[in-house]
């Protein structure tokens, strides 16, 4: 019989991490357990770690509701356990102090020790949990053993409660998480998933298989079994494929989570593995396409609704999209939107044309994940690079110098740029000229030192030249450079054209808006 020892008692006051001890027959020794009490010793299945699991919530989440005698703490972890045992096949040393912490106490050596010398760490949030006092005063440092282990999968995050990411601590904010909590009618108030309800019941141990494979995966693959392989147990091996699983908005958190769970117990990496800056839009951007450059596949799923808008304008599901579509070709990108959604009902007119893209599938989930599957399973072509896109930069004498810093960024970033002439003699100056209008994809004009006159008279001589290609120019653009100027340059420049894009760099060069000028001329359609 396995059971469940109760290492310190109870007494009153706020609490934040119990401590307790699973053991099963014909393993280990009973040792004193230093508080009068004797336990079973019990060797942790992963090699070089004293404990299998740490588990880390608020006391407040385990007192029993009316009618239950059993709080939801203490049914999950049980639960989490006899699996994860059953997966494993062997014991589990849990540290699940079961001690009521007062909330004056600090936290003890002997905690910040059990949890940095567990394999896993489990933390159940919940808004009991962030607004404990024990917790606000104490957490730093109970959160120094984590700050090592957030990296290395050993942290699995239990919400029971709908919370924003930003209210987490800020170790804990990266990390994708396990949903444990149920949606109300309002569609504002939550609560934790009940067991004991049978319209709950089915989701809850789904949602709890998910954690316990990822769970068990872990702890194997630090048990040094030399029977044991990465494919078999689903830990996606160096050379796995590499999908990115964009983030979504708050109506498809669940989709989204049972999507990256099948593809994870298929051996695939599912990136991102941390979490985007939110704070820095360029930042947001560059961390995309670094892991969609060592990525097979973007895949997105999509609703109604556009996503943050209060740094991009068409919101953040837009923005996502544009830069896969900048780095990735139709063949790579995957979106899927529920079939039951009405297109016409969407109010959003970003979202609807979102879900109207050509790149959009509209499929059961089940589907989804299969075509997500064996898309990646397939052999890797070799595909020709496509032709990269051609920018003509054009400055006078006293903006060269920005307008270089410009082209140097863009032939970096894989584009190929034209500048100005610099022929002193005037018929090959405008040969030069139209030839460069002839052949690029987009026209960039700098506007620093220069007169308005001068971005007036480039823009109407090049409209000549635009009429005469047999494919008009894609992108129609002025870089606003520097210095600052006091009225501001664009209300002296005196020119209305509706297909023409102006970059805010007044106070020098702006990777920001370089990156915004450059998911434009990736856009498909028509940029104007």
């Amino acid at each position: 019989m396995r059971r469940i020892r109760d290492l310190s008692g109870t007494s009153g006051g706020a609490t934040y991490i119990e401590k307790a001890s699973i053991t099963l027959p014909d393993r280990g020794q009973p040792t004193p357990a230093g508080d009068g009490t004797s336990r079973e010793s019990v060797m942790s299945i992963a090699r070089g770690f004293a404990h299998d699991l740490f588990i880390s919530y608020a006391h407040a989440d385990d007192r029993p509701s009316s009618g239950r005698t059993t709080g939801f703490v203490s049914q999950f972890v049980r639960d989490l356990m006899t699996e994860v045992a059953r997966k494993l096949g062997g014991e589990l040393d849990v540290w699940w102090d079961r001690q009521d912490l007062a909330g004056n106490m600090p936290v003890s050596p002997e905690i910040v020790q059990a949890a940095s010398q567990a394999a896993g760490i489990v933390v159940l949030v919940s808004p009991a949990y962030l607004r404990s006092e024990w917790c606000r005063r104490e957490r730093s440092t109970f959160l120094q053993a984590l700050r090592a282990r957030t990296g290395s999968g050993a942290v699995f995050i239990v919400s029971i409660e709908n919370l924003a990411r930003e209210k987490l601590p800020e170790e804990l904010q990266d990390l994708d998480g396990y949903h444990f909590w149920k949606e109300l009618e309002d569609d504002r108030t939550t609560r934790p998933l009940q067991v004991d309800f049978d319209g709950e019941r089915q989701t809850y141990y789904d949602r709890l298989c998910k954690l316990v494979q990822n769970v068990a995966d872990h702890l194997d693959s630090l048990a040094d079994r030399s029977t044991t392989t990465a494919a078999t147990k689903g830990v996606a091996s160096a050379d796995a494929p590499r999908v990115v699983l964009a983030e979504v908005t708050d109506d498809l958190v669940h989709q989204r989570e049972d999507v990256r769970s099948y593809l994870e117990q298929l051996g695939f990496v599912v990136l991102p593995k941390r979490r985007y800056s939110r704070d820095d839009l360029a930042l947001h951007r560059t961390q995309l396409r670094e892991d969609l450059e060592q990525a097979r596949l973007f895949v997105q799923l999509l609703g109604p609704l556009a996503g943050d808008r209060t740094d991009e304008p068409r919101g953040m599901a837009w923005l996502r999209w544009s830069v896969a579509n900048a780095v990735l070709n139709d063949e790579s990108i995957i979106q899927w939107r529920d079939p039951q959604l009405v297109l016409d009902s969407v109010g959003d007119a970003d979202a609807q044309a979102l879900l109207r893209l050509p790149t959009v599938r509209s499929c059961g989930l089940a589907e989804l994940k299969r075509a997500i599957a064996e898309t990646l399973q397939r052999p890797k072509r070799t595909v020709a690079s496509p032709v990269p896109k051609c920018v003509f930069v054009n400055a006078e004498g006293s903006d060269r110098g920005f307008a270089d810093q410009i082209s140097a960024w863009l032939a970096g970033h894989g584009y190929i740029v034209l500048d100005p002439p610099i022929t002193s003699d005037p018929a090959e100056w405008r040969e030069a000229w139209e030839s460069n209008l002839a052949h690029c994809q987009s026209l960039m004009l700098i506007y620093g030192q220069t007169k308005p006159a001068w971005i007036t008279q480039q823009v109407l001589q090049s409209m000549k030249v635009n009429a005469r290609r047999s494919e008009p120019i894609e992108l129609w653009s002025v870089c606003v450079g520097p210095p600052p100027a006091e009225p501001d340059k664009l209300s002296r420049l005196g020119l209305r054209f509706e297909a023409l894009r102006f970059l805010r760099c007044e106070r020098g060069f702006d990777e920001g808006e370089l990156r915004r000028f450059t998911d434009l001329l990736e856009a498909p359609g028509d940029t104007a």
